[in-house]
């Protein structure tokens, strides 16, 4: 009678979890970003670009475990909060974008009243969303209040 009780309330919790990580999946997969349900066997990518993103002179702590889930991991994931991006794909040199990443993350890449300086491998860029990412790339995302 307990068990019966107890899956009778943790059902729903379960099976809504499993409702959103599959629809967070799914938006992954409309952005062409696959989910690797075995982690970090045998691909046959991987690097780490570098993503710091500061807000008037203030440094943004981007969190661990972006584009990761129970069941998989995004191609574009972080597993700590220093900024590194994991990018891991079964397909050799299969390219990412900075805007694939902020999707997985589910943040802006423009902020309303702010505006956005980018600055890749320590020269300008007006790429934004379209940088592609590539291994030990170092981007900066400056925000300054309008």
């Amino acid at each position: 009678m307990v068990i019966i009780l107890i899956i009778l309330f943790a059902w729903p919790r379960l099976s809504n979890s499993n409702k959103e990580e599959r629809e967070k999946i799914a938006r992954w997969e409309s952005i062409g970003v696959e989910c690797l349900t075995n982690g970090h066997n045998n691909p046959a990518q991987h690097i780490h670009p570098q993503l710091q993103i500061l807000v008037d002179g203030q440094k943004r702590i981007i969190p661990k475990d972006i584009g990761v889930v129970k069941s998989c991991m995004a191609e574009v994931h972080t597993h700590d909060d220093t900024g590194e991006i994991h990018i891991e794909s079964i397909y050799a040199g299969k390219q990412f974008t900075l805007q694939q990443f902020m999707d997985v993350w589910e943040e802006n890449l423009e902020t309303e009243g702010y505006t956005l300086e980018m600055i890749v491998d320590g020269l300008p860029s007006t790429e934004l969303g379209n940088l592609i990412l590539t291994d030990k790339q170092q981007v900066i995302l400056n925000y300054t209040k309008q």
